[in-house]
């Protein structure tokens, strides 16, 4: 999970810097939906994680979308 919201970060900084490529927000977005999911099944299976930081973490912040300068 830390592993996924650190390469989600990284990608969600690199579709800013690529004014908003698809390439770059699509990754953002498998990245978001990747980390809701595993928020989703972890909550289903009544886990609590060892780090309480990864636990309130909004996938959705991945899919701020940069503006672009047309």
């Amino acid at each position: 999970m830390t592993h996924a919201i650190t390469a989600g970060q990284r990608a969600r900084a690199r579709a800013e810097a690529a004014g908003g490529r698809a390439h770059a927000q699509g990754q953002a977005f498998a990245y978001s939906d990747l980390i809701g999911l595993i928020q989703e099944q972890a909550a289903l299976l009544n886990l609590t994680w060892a780090d309480q930081s990864l636990g309130p973490f909004d996938p959705v912040s991945l899919l701020a979308t940069p503006e672009r300068s047309d």
